[in-house]
């Protein structure tokens, strides 16, 4: 048993030789990713217990950011994988665009853990609050007294600030994080990564033309018809977040767990599944060439 993933046990996806068709890939690229999705949700539920009393330990605003952004990123693989098997590429790829992100931010906090980083992350996250409590004071200048709602939102917008030791009047209307997304994506992986894993998965966030187009919409002789049925996803977006998957649980476990044979076990783990998954890719592009 190792001591990151206790009880569980590895379940080895064989890559076969031999594909008949585009359901064959799908279904081996669902059972490697949920290889080393599995492990993420186990080792991002880990809580760090005091060895002399055995009571779970509060992390600091600093490491749980990191911690909230692992946890939400073990979540999304679940939602990734549901919507995937149920052959909904639409969804899919939005919740895709939000893995992406997260692994971003994620890379970004492991290579700069300072309070300078996560201060800047967490005033851009407190904008919406701003303007949002700008709109009810004006709202309510005039009035004798607010309403219930607003009452209610006034306290739980503050309740918000005072959780992160900002005070309204310390952020601006632009923060240096909302600024820098590129900057950050050229830092930990390069700067086409943020076209390919980033920039594509916008269309599907923001419901563009490209969205449209290629799901939402058929084209005619002269026009375009509406398209409802849903589109059988392909192989990429999981064999795409499976390496994501793989380098950021490496990533988080050097970062977060001291060097033993365990460790270094579950390492050869991680590292196997992404060589799988990079054979499995190649089977592919070779089956679409040959097509």
């Amino acid at each position: 048993m190792n001591k990151y993933l206790g009880d569980y046990i590895p379940v080895k996806t064989e890559i076969p030789n031999k594909f008949e068709d585009h359901n064959d890939f799908n279904h081996i690229g669902v059972e490697l990713f949920k290889e080393i999705a599995i492990p993420i949700r186990i080792i991002s539920s880990i809580k760090r217990a005091n060895p002399e009393t055995g009571a779970f330990v509060e992390y600091d605003k600093e490491i749980a950011v990191i911690i909230g952004s692992f946890v939400r990123y073990g979540k999304l693989t679940s939602s990734l994988l549901e919507q995937f098997t149920q052959a909904r590429t639409e969804n899919a790829l939005i919740f895709f665009r939000c893995l992406a992100e997260t692994f971003v931010n994620l890379k970004y906090f492991l290579k700069y853990t300072d309070d300078h980083t996560i201060k800047h992350f967490i005033k851009h996250s407190l904008q919406t609050e701003k303007e949002m409590l700008e709109i009810i004071k004006k709202n309510t200048s005039d009035k004798n007294r607010i309403s219930p709602i607003e009452a209610r939102m006034t306290k739980s917008i503050n309740r918000a600030f005072d959780d992160t030791d900002f005070n309204f009047d310390e952020l601006n209307n632009s923060t240096k994080w909302n600024k820098k997304v590129k900057g950050r994506i050229s830092d930990i992986l390069s700067p086409e990564a943020y076209s390919f894993i980033y920039g594509a998965g916008s269309h599907a966030i923001h419901g563009n033309w490209q969205d449209l187009f290629s799901f939402h919409l058929e084209k005619g002789e002269n026009g375009y018809f509406p398209k409802p049925e849903w589109t059988t996803p392909q192989i990429q977006i999981l064999t795409t977040a499976t390496l994501l998957s793989c380098d950021l649980l490496k990533e988080y476990c050097k970062t977060f767990f001291s060097g033993d044979e365990e460790r270094e076990e579950l390492f050869r783990i991680i590292d196997d599944i992404s060589k799988r998954c990079e054979i499995l890719t190649e089977l592919h592009e070779k089956h679409l060439s040959e097509k």
